[in-house]
């Protein structure tokens, strides 16, 4: 299996129009394994058609990007986001939406009016921002106002003209039959999934949403100016939307946590929220409906179908690349993306997606199946040695099993797999190989998964977090062919014998150790390594910036970092952060660059040990010690202070952050052992100590750490006796300047 290194990219996605739905992960990712490919694909194609976000950044790095979107709004967001649109040209169409009538009435004072209270304040008549309703008392509880009169922001309790207002609209009105005829006939089957989908909007929302969409039959509208009042209202239905507004039994929107209060937006303010959601800038790209293919300087094709209606049409099209950002479970969203489609586009439009409102809650397994068939699909266009990258945002355990089952059922041959806790996302390199009917055996699971987790954690010789070793477990069974899937085989049964498997193997009854706070895993046959993971790659790192001239671009440099450590060996995002910050500075004028701190300067610090060295044995001697220099660990100086031939102290001078390197040096701590470090280490050591908790163990039952200025302070203010030295050493912690808790 090939070593790849984890790709960070370069900072955090601008938001995006209905975000907290799609799968995010941070810009250059994409762009960035694309353009390390050994030759240019003609076409890349993304057969999930869930991530709008990595098929634009594919697109604007110049490449031509195939995908089948099942899902019309998905389409509908492709084409806004590489077709730019300016908050003028937003407003401009909100003001023509805003000046026409209902009845005698314009439309903005009309549909505010649908809200108006009293301003606590000043007493004036205003349009609440939002009410929160009790779901057990059935009724409003509290309101959001800004006065337009006196300015001042207000969250108070409704009163009862409110509350009689709010509850002068029912579910049973027109505006809820047209609502519901929009997306499906009244004699469809799925009529009362969609009632049930309704229920997540409260009715005064349905009838303002209405009220404006009937307005918009009436209008002469340009494909232009129709494309702008989409986006308006679009972002109006997903604003005002409420999935937690029902129980789970009452809706397929509610998967979360039963609470008992949800939001009622004002649907105008939500109209007026889209101008800067939506307006973007940006190059245009091309974008094209299928069977027409992007220009050679980049674009995107959109198939409007699934992946199993597009392959058999590209028989003949070259395609040596795939994209694969695997979709979740997200039934919320396929729900109320019909109800959207068909209030925006009609019955028509809506009729793909409403099978999506009958679906029970999908599963994991559900999702395993789905990718299979889809991946099956896929394998028959891509020719051998095809580069396939897969990302997994959010990563989470039924996840990387559901997508590691499909894969390699469907016949891909996992290449790499690469985690970053840190950031939830999981990174994957498949190719395209031969189908192996091996016979499922759960003993042979279990065996490759325990071994290969020991042995995962015996390498880096510190705990890991929990996604670090199913990964190493899962690409342990695809290396050993023990995970291809036989013809017929019940995908759904395998998955769940997987993850029993998991869950029977990395336990403690197999001496797997978990620690609940850092989510990492353990096993008790092993000790701890003289030089852990964590320590290697805090001297990879200090290297680094030791041999630049100028200040280390931080993407650059974590880049850097990832290449040293590649694959399975990725350190965790919080772990290089927190090195950057004990090492290193961010000079004026540079916000994205680090160079090492003066302080931190080899020879510098070469310096501050010899003068602790200096002054500790002076001091040993003025107490009456007799002071013996001990066997170095590398750079770090031990000393030791005597009585007789007793030892009493026994000091290790340090610049690193390297405690396992001391901590392991023999089998038994040393008499009264303290560990002297800079104070600029205190934030790395605490992160090190909190991932490792046998480390911190080790410290707390038998080590003290101090650093370097309470050495210097104690011996300038004098008054040392041997009797009060352990005490006066104890008196300054070695605790972080952020929020921590003491080490001793």
């Amino acid at each position: 299996m090939n070593d790849q290194p984890f790709i960070r990219g370069e900072g955090q996605p601008d938001p995006i129009p209905l975000g907290e739905y799609l799968p995010s992960f941070r810009d250059g990712v994409v762009s960035t394994w694309l353009n390390r490919l050994p030759s240019r694909p003609d076409l890349v194609i993304s057969p999930f058609g869930s991530s709008p976000q990595g098929i634009i950044e594919a697109a604007r790095a110049g490449f031509r990007v195939l995908v089948p979107v099942h899902n019309p709004i998905i389409r509908f967001l492709i084409h806004r986001l590489a077709r730019p649109v300016s908050r003028d040209e937003l407003n401009t169409a909100l003001v023509k939406l805003a000046s026409s009538f209902k009845g005698r009435e314009r439309l903005k004072p009309y549909i505010l009016s649908l809200y108006e209270t009293e301003c606590p304040h000043c007493g004036a008549t205003i349009s609440a921002r939002s009410y929160t309703w009790s779901k057990s008392n059935a009724q409003p509880i509290r309101k959001t106002c800004l006065c337009h009169e006196c300015g001042e922001p207000a969250e108070i309790p409704v009163n009862q003209e409110d509350i009689q207002k709010t509850l002068a609209y029912h579910e049973n009105s027109p505006f809820h039959a047209r609502a519901l005829t929009r997306v499906t006939s009244p004699n469809d089957p799925v009529r009362f999934q969609v009632e049930n989908a309704l229920r997540i909007y409260p009715p005064r929302t349905v009838y303002a949403l209405f009220t404006i969409l009937n307005k918009l039959t009436g209008f002469d509208l340009t494909p232009e100016e129709s494309m702008h009042l989409d986006v308006l209202l679009l972002h109006a239905f997903y604003r005002c939307s409420s999935p937690k507004t029902y129980h789970e039994k009452e809706s397929p929107l509610d998967t979360t946590v039963e609470v008992d209060s949800y939001q009622e937006e004002n649907v105008w303010y939500a109209l007026e929220e889209a101008l800067d959601a939506w307006s973007t800038a940006g190059r245009v790209l091309p974008v094209s409906t299928w069977p027409d293919l992007p220009p050679e300087t980049g674009g995107i094709t959109i198939f409007p179908g699934r992946a199993r209606e597009l392959i058999p049409l590209l028989r003949d099209v070259d395609i040596h690349a795939a994209l694969m950002v695997f979709p979740k479970p997200n039934l919320p969203f396929w729900a109320l993306s019909a109800l959207w489609t068909g209030w925006l586009w009609g019955q028509e439009a809506a009729a793909p997606l409403r099978n999506y409102l009958s679906l029970q809650e999908p599963d994991w397994v559900w999702l395993t199946r789905a990718i299979e068939s889809t991946l099956s699909e896929l394998k028959t266009i891509l020719p051998a040695g095809s580069n396939c990258f897969g990302l997994l945002p959010e990563a989470e355990i039924q996840y990387l099993i559901s997508v590691m089952t499909s894969s390699l059922a469907a016949g891909f041959s996992l290449e790499n797999i690469a985690v970053d806790p840190d950031l939830q996302l999981i990174q994957a390199y498949w190719i395209p190989g031969e189908k192996q009917e091996n016979v499922i055996n759960a003993q042979s699971h279990k065996d490759v998964i325990r071994t290969a987790g020991f042995q995962f954690l015996e390498s880096v010789g510190e705990p890991k977090h929990t996604l670090y070793l199913y990964s190493a477990g899962l690409a342990a069974l695809a290396s050993e062919g023990i995970l291809s899937v036989p013809s017929g085989t019940n995908l759904g049964d395998l998955y769940n014998q997987l993850e029993k498997d998991f869950e029977e193997s990395i336990a403690y009854r197999q001496g797997f150790l978990y620690y609940t706070d850092s989510e990492t895993w353990w096993h008790q046959e092993l000790k701890l390594s003289p030089n852990p993971q964590s320590d290697q790659l805090e001297q990879a790192l200090v290297t680094y910036l030791v041999g630049q001239n100028s200040p280390a671009e931080e993407s650059t440099l974590y880049s850097a970092l990832n290449e040293m450590f590649p694959g399975l060996n990725t350190p965790q995002g919080g772990l290089i952060e927190v090195c950057l910050k004990s090492y290193a500075e961010k000079p004026t004028g540079s916000p994205s660059g680090w160079r090492l701190r003066a302080s931190d300067q080899p020879a510098k610090r070469r310096d501050d040990i010899l003068e602790i060295e200096a002054i500790l044995t002076q001091l040993g001697n003025q107490l009456g010690f007799k002071v013996e220099k001990g066997e170095p660990l590398g750079n770090i100086i031990r000393l030791i202070w005597q009585t007789g031939n007793k030892t009493r102290f026994t000091y290790f001078i340090s610049a690193s952050g390297f405690l396992n390197k001391i901590l392991t040096d023999s089998d038994s701590p040393p008499e009264n052992p303290w560990i002297i470090l800079p104070g600029s280490r205190a934030e790395l050591i605490h992160y090190k100590m909190g991932a490792n908790p046998p480390l911190a163990m080790a410290i707390m039952n038998s080590w003290g750490l101090v650093k370097y200025r309470h050495i210097r302070r104690i011996v300038e203010e004098g008054s040392l006796t041997q009797e009060n030295l352990q005490e006066r050493l104890a008196l300054d912690p070695f605790t972080s300047d952020a929020p921590q808790l003491p080490l001793i």
